[in-house]
């Protein structure tokens, strides 16, 4: 990834905000979103559950949602603080870019990771507040770079790529083959069924995926189907039933698959994360069974 490619990303992502909202909620209060509206959640303090899509968030966790989707959020047993709105574009591009992400990006530890992102959102809530000349326009820059940066936090995590963003706009078959593939993670996926969904030859589609990607259709499912893991893992989803959910045909064969990709075992990722020196990737020896090569 280069600074260009990401930066020709982010410009063609020319979006405004509509909706924002500060919310303070208590224990159990709920906020319901309906339609297909490019969503995002930050939580600023506290935690939230996102009923519809299964995610737990803490504080400090951005979560976007590209292709919107009714959904309720639910403050935990301490409340939560939650800056929450829509995005709204009318460039093709931004729609192509935004249909390529997964149905959820989730960027964990902002606060702590992107230092910056503190001040954003005080913003966002200082101009929201005071109700100046301009805020709304404000706050759609504020709440960009906020976006931008949890993007960009999500691409450096390995839970995404510039090649997975950049792909629809060269490439449309490819791209709806990748979003099948972070939509659905758990499907068991074969290069053959994800040529059909690219409307490729398996051969065609095999060159192309690995041209435009860097790496296999094996290779990047098994890495996506781990991503999708360690943010499972952070919530309260149970070792068995992340096994389920990504497809693997027993809770032990997801543990080595995790511990192969991760360094570490799945029960100890959820309490430690990743050992101490361990590069975060690891997906060059991943491997998965139910993909057939």
């Amino acid at each position: 990834m280069t600074v260009d490619d990401l930066g020709t990303i982010f410009e063609r992502l020319r979006w405004t905000v509509a909706d924002y909202g500060l919310h303070r909620m208590g224990s159990g209060e709920s906020r319901r979103e309906a339609g297909d509206a490019v969503r995002f959640h930050f939580v600023a303090e506290g935690t939230a559950s996102v009923r519809g899509f299964s995610i737990d968030l803490s504080a400090g966790d951005f979560l976007l949602l590209p292709r919107g989707g009714a959904h309720s959020v639910v403050a935990g047993e301490a409340g939560t603080l939650l800056h929450t709105g829509r995005f709204d574009t009318t460039s093709p591009e931004a729609r192509a870019l935004l249909a390529a992400m997964p149905a959820t990006v989730v960027a964990c530890c902002m606060l702590r990771r992107e230092p910056m992102v503190a001040a954003l959102v005080d913003g966002m809530a200082a101009e929201a507040s005071r109700g100046r000349p301009g805020a709304g326009s404000v706050i759609s820059q504020l709440a960009g770079a906020v976006a931008m940066t949890a993007i960009r936090s999500w691409i450096e995590s390995g839970c995404g790529s510039t090649h997975l963003l950049s792909a629809p706009l060269q490439d449309a078959d490819l791209g709806r083959a990748l979003s099948a593939i972070h939509d659905e993670p758990g499907s068991q996926w074969t290069v053959d069924s994800l040529a059909r969904v690219a409307l490729a030859s398996r051969s065609a589609f095999a060159k192309r995926f690995r041209d435009a990607v860097g790496e296999s259709p094996a290779r990047y499912l098994a890495r996506v189907r781990m991503e999708h893991a360690k943010q499972l893992l952070g919530g309260r989803t149970t070792v068995a039933e992340v096994a389920v959910r990504l497809g693997y045909g027993s809770e032990a064969a997801f543990s080595r698959a995790f511990r192969r990709h991760a360094g570490v075992p799945p029960t100890q990722w959820r309490h430690t994360g990743a050992p101490p020196g361990l590069a975060t990737e690891r997906h060059a020896g991943a491997t998965v069974t139910p993909f057939a090569r």
